[in-house]
């Protein structure tokens, strides 16, 4: 049982020694793959934040849609219901 659990420390310092030695030798490397994860996880975390908070958020109408009320609330008092209407299902 001692054989075994000093053979699992020997195991778990060996391997906690290899990224270290990994990273003496290797450091430029090294600091760019950690830089491109940390954009690549950014880019994540930041869209999924976006998505649910547009999700959440209620679409702003745009300056044709703003112009497009303001035409047919015009037209309303001139024109008869039907032919405004009519026109909505052209528009639509």
């Amino acid at each position: 049982m001692v054989a075994q659990t000093n053979r699992l420390n020997h195991e778990f310092r060996d391997a906690m020694e290899r990224p270290a030695e990994f990273v003496k030798e290797h450091p430029l490397p090294t600091m760019l793959f950690l830089f491109g994860m940390g954009i690549g996880v950014g880019v994540l975390v930041s869209q999924t934040l976006c998505s649910s908070l547009l999700e959440m958020a209620e679409p702003e109408p745009t300056v044709s849609d703003k112009v497009r009320r303001q035409v047919y609330d015009a037209l309303s008092h001139v024109m008869s219901p039907a032919m405004l209407k009519q026109l909505q299902s052209y528009t639509s």
